[in-house]
């Protein structure tokens, strides 16, 4: 690693690309070490201190961080500064030397932006949300920035064993909890550290240069890549474009209502078996679950108009449709229960079940016709259907049934083979994108980051806004918002039927996976794979593709059909987990072989190794910071110039005016109140358009 003043031209050549607008096309990426500190009635404090703070000082403290080494790589050639003068210099050098726009890749934009805010000018910043930067440029130096954790979903230690780099990140050779400042020495070891960590983005932009022609045309996003490739496929389609632009909504009505009736995977536990220490659970996972509806079931094929049905012996299986419906006198009939309380309207006198509704007086709710049905198969009621609307069915375009079913085949076929391990985790991704790419979301409110003060923004579209992007969409005729929200409606009513036939056995779900307690039957998923062998048939004839497509072979030579349910414990020849307990949604602890494992939404897995016994695991197990390492972060503004003093007794004047400080917290586990009240009891955005 070179200091800064020690850049020259040589070795840093232009390799200009472009016709009217060129671009450098080396790959320059970038990254900052920090410390994070307290102060406390006027003394600094390292993190770990913060652990043994009352709650009250840990509000009263003032957090604050600041930058003490950045690194810049040009290729594979790294150079760090200590100050921001010297990267703001280092900049201008190269500036003058290769004139035209260069893209600088960081690896958590969001995070090198907070501190870059108060140093440099930017514009054309886009974000998802506040702070979540995913490009931006420099108004004073020609760069723009992209996000490589945006592009790869996959955090930086990970990027070496997804893309099979040839050099790693280096972990544990730099204490984060010792307070250092630009005047602070580094030993070798450390600036080895800094240095990997440039290393390894080079080597995962390199790796994306494999499949993309150029930096700057390496998509920004993830969910990106996969709407290029697809893109690029359907763009001069025309038959495929009609299809498109029949079945977009541009009624903003519907549009709102669609908005309603998407609901995401069912995560939820069985109430009756929490807190219980459970033996030899097994677990059944459907095999791509939202690329197997997708490609074999229909979805709406033209817009949604109005109907007077008001009955559900008036709906057709022809049609799918859009309902809203006033409950009343609800009661679920099983042990499991699945209506969301967040998706309710106008909610009196509801039980709660972590969330969802045991039983209730009156709710009014947005459905689609599957998960209508659905519910009054599950739950005594009376209902009113206030509005109903309806669209033709057909399946998707043979195009998007073609490409999930190529990256459905890619996947299998490159799985565990030697030499060809990125290219499995790239197809892999792609496949796992492309009900996202489904759901993009193209009309949220505007996230707007004003640079004369460094603050954000969000501000509501207005209703001629969300008309005009609706018919931007109509006009593109690339994707359907609807087809995205019946992919979920289907992946759902597969695994919940499955749940009501085993209901007493069921101990959790999420999304596509169901865990159970022994004693269940077998022939439940037995049967439900042989009509999804059947279905999987029916498609293949109708759409005059190979049917081997659907069920492509691995490097062994065995069959992976998609949609079917798949148990752990046949393939292992042994029960999926040797002991199991749940606590609620994503709070689960498992042992298998004798070690202990964990699922729990905040909190490390590798926290898991630290549980000693799975009876630990209830209300008021405190997960500890060294257990995981979990830090707690917080945005800081408008620091106030101070000198500090490092570890080592050195002292700095730093000016950073914001920053992140990253914090040392713990996890107490515990129920939510009334899923508490529950297991004691012995008896889960886009915008809108505004109506008037």
């Amino acid at each position: 690693m070179l200091y800064w003043d020690k850049y020259n031209t040589i070795g840093h050549n232009p390799d200009i690309k472009g016709k009217r607008k060129f671009y450098d096309n080396n790959i320059y990426t970038f990254d900052i070490e920090t410390s994070s500190y307290f102060i406390l009635d006027g003394e600094v404090h390292p993190p770990k201190d913060y652990l043994a703070l009352s709650e009250k000082d840990k509000k009263r403290a003032i957090k604050r961080s600041h930058m003490y080494i950045w690194m810049f790589g040009i290729n594979d050639i790294v150079y760090y500064g200590r100050t921001w003068n010297e990267l703001k210099e280092f900049l201008k050098r190269i500036d003058n030397y290769i004139g035209d726009m260069k893209y600088l890749f960081i690896h958590n934009q969001a995070f090198e932006f907070q501190y870059l805010k108060s140093e440099f000018h930017f514009s054309d910043v886009m974000a998802r949300k506040a702070h979540k930067v995913i490009t931006s440029i420099m108004r004073d130096y020609n760069f723009t920035i992209r996000c490589s954790l945006m592009m790869s979903n996959v955090r930086l230690a990970k990027l070496t064993e997804i893309f099979s780099l040839p050099v790693a990140k280096k972990t544990g050779d730099l204490d984060y909890n010792l307070i250092r400042n630009p005047n602070t020495p580094l030993s070798l070891k450390e600036m080895g550290y800094c240095e990997y960590d440039i290393l390894v983005l080079y080597h995962y932009i390199k790796k994306e240069l494999e499949v993309y022609e150029d930096v700057k045309h390496i998509p920004t996003t993830n969910t990106g890549k996969v709407r290029k490739e697809l893109q690029d496929i359907v763009r001069t389609n025309l038959r495929y474009r009609r299809i498109v632009k029949k079945a977009i909504d541009v009624d903003p009505h519907v549009y709102n209502l669609l908005c309603d009736a998407f609901i995401g995977g069912y995560t939820h536990a069985n109430w009756t078996y929490a807190d219980e220490v459970l033996k030899n659970v097994d677990s059944f996972d459907i095999a791509s679950s939202y690329p197997y509806v997708l490609c074999n079931y229909k979805y709406p094929s033209n817009e949604f108009k109005p109907c007077g049905i008001r009955r559900r012996e008036d709906m057709s299986n022809r049609f799918c449709y859009i309902v809203v419906v006033k409950f009343r006198d609800v009661e679920c009939k099983y042990y499991n229960n699945f209506i969301s309380a967040s998706k309710c309207r106008n909610l009196r006198g509801a039980k709660y079940d972590n969330g969802r509704l045991i039983s209730a007086k009156e709710f009014e709710i947005t459905l689609t016709d599957i998960d209508f049905y659905f519910y009054l198969d599950t739950y005594k009621c009376k209902y009113e259907i206030l509005e109903c609307y309806y669209s033709t069915l057909a399946y998707l375009p043979k195009e998007i049934i073609e490409f999930i079913l190529d990256k459905y085949v890619g996947k299998t076929e490159l799985k565990n083979v030697a030499g060809r391990e990125d290219e499995y985790q790239r197809t892999k991704g792609m496949l796992n994108s492309i009900f996202g790419m489904m759901c993009t979301n193209t009309i949220r409110d505007n996230v707007k980051y004003h640079d004369n003060d460094g603050t954000w923004s969000e501000e509501e579209l207005e209703n001629d806004e969300i008309i005009e992007k609706l018919l931007a969409e109509k006009k593109k005729a690339f994707l359907v918002f609807s087809w995205g929200v019946f992919c979920t409606t289907y992946a759902r009513n597969c695994l919940l039927r499955r749940v009501i036939e085993l209901d007493p056995y069921v101990v959790y779900c999420d999304t596509d996976s169901i865990k159970l307690v022994q004693g269940y039957d077998k022939k439940v998923f037995e049967e439900y794979n042989e009509t999804v062998k059947a279905r999987i048939k029916r498609t293949s004839k109708l759409l005059r593709i190979n049917e081997e497509k659907f069920s492509p072979k691995d490097i062994k030579g065995i069959t992976h059909m998609m949609g079917l349910f798949e148990s752990e414990s046949e393939k292992n020849h042994k029960y999926t987990y040797d002991k199991f307990i749940t606590q609620g949604a994503k709070k689960y602890a498992y042992e298998v072989d004798g070690k202990n494992h964990i699922t729990v939404s905040g909190v490390p897995k590798s926290a898991g190794s630290k549980l000693k016994d799975l009876d630990d695991f209830r209300d008021n197990y405190v997960f500890e910071f060294e257990d995981g390492e979990k830090n707690v972060m917080y945005y800081t503004e408008n620091q106030e110039p101070m000198d500090i003093v490092d570890y080592l007794g050195n002292s700095y004047h730093i000016t950073d005016k914001s920053g992140c400080c990253l914090l040392p917290t713990t996890y107490e586990l515990s129920k939510s109140l009334d899923y508490a009240n529950l297991v004691n009891d012995e008896s889960s955005k886009r915008a809108r358009f505004k109506e008037g």
